[in-house]
């Protein structure tokens, strides 16, 4: 029996804690083929998926002043025994999520944040799904699906209750992915040939051709992609030959990528949400921190030196609490 740990956030429960420090984790077998651009893309086609990382979901309340966060009590904690990560809040008060099976494969689950259920979305032992969201349109879901054996795929569309799942584009293999508003583009991380020794590279999709058109805008892309609320494109990370990512701004329809600010050395995950004044906030971590992006500088705004290998963080769309990935 599945087992998950949560605090109900409707109860206003107090802290869960961790160890420190701050290191990555290893991902999901598909995920390992980027592991932070440094691990070869043949790792990651092994017939036989290793048991990723154990890591958990720890959520915050997060304080606004203004525009400025600040990190609030912890309030909750999603995970069993294993790796979930991949965090994705929904409008009616859900968290989706990647969690690995005993063998490795991984399916995606649903937490209620009332209640502290969660609920099982993918059910598919041989075959793999994750980095789960909620499309602007054409299905209830969407996913990337690692056919069994296979090395990556695509991004996937999927009715309620997974029914009709279907491959959203043609190009494969891709790790990462953020479709446009209108459903027409999407941004994709491309993992290559598994026994190619080229770099990953961000390819942008138009699905209104036949076939579709693929161009390449960028080299090193990292995993994160959030979608501008409030525009036409996609916020994502592109790495340096020393590692150090800086934050990019694709413009879907203009097709032009353009580069932004700097993460923290050696940091590429970041998490970004339009704000109630029409600006847009960036927050990641650095050093056991909360760090906010204040138009010049990285900015602590809270203490996280309880978490353990720190990685991916996601915001909830009424900005009141943050999800932060870190070891179990």
């Amino acid at each position: 029996m599945r087992i998950t740990l949560s605090l109900v956030l409707a109860a206003g429960l107090a802290a869960c804690s961790a160890p420190d420090t701050e290191t990555p984790e290893e991902d999901t077998p598909v995920e390992a083929a980027e592991a932070e651009t440094e691990a070869p893309a043949e790792d990651a086609a092994e017939d036989a998926p290793t048991a990723p990382t154990g890591t958990d979901i720890y959520l915050y309340a997060l304080n606004w002043d203004g525009n400025t966060p600040s990190l609030g009590d912890a309030v909750g904690r999603i995970g069993s025994e294993g790796y979930d990560n991949q965090p994705f809040f929904t409008n009616d008060g859900g968290v989706l999520y990647t969690s690995a099976g005993e063998n490795g494969n991984t399916d995606i689950w649903r937490h209620d944040l009332a209640s502290g259920d969660s609920t099982q979305l993918t059910d598919t032992p041989d075959a793999s799904e994750y980095s789960p969201k909620i499309p602007p349109a054409e299905g209830a879901l969407s996913y990337l699906y690692q056919p069994p054996g296979g090395y990556a795929g695509n991004a996937y569309l999927a009715d309620d209750g997974n029914a009709d799942p279907r491959a959203a584009h043609a190009l494969a293999p891709v790790g990462y992915y953020e479709f446009s508003a209108d459903m027409r583009y999407v941004a994709t991380f491309y993992l290559g040939d598994p026994d190619g020794d080229g770099p990953f590279t961000l390819q942008l999709i138009d699905r209104s051709t036949t076939p579709e058109t693929v161009t390449q805008m960028a080299e090193n892309p990292g995993r994160t992609f959030w979608r501008n609320p409030r525009g036409t494109g996609v916020y994502h990370s592109v790495a340096d030959a020393d590692g150090n990512h800086t934050v990019h701004y694709l413009d879907f329809r203009a097709a032009e990528d353009t580069p932004l600010f700097a993460m923290p050395d050696g940091v590429q995950d970041f998490v970004s949400a339009g704000l109630p004044t029409d600006g847009v906030a960036f927050l990641s971590t650095s050093g056991g921190q909360l760090v906010h992006w204040d138009g010049d500088n990285w900015i602590e705004a809270g203490d996280l030196s309880a978490l353990t290998s720190i990685t991916r963080l996601a915001i909830s769309p009424d900005l009141s609490i943050v999800a932060i990935v870190a070891e179990e």
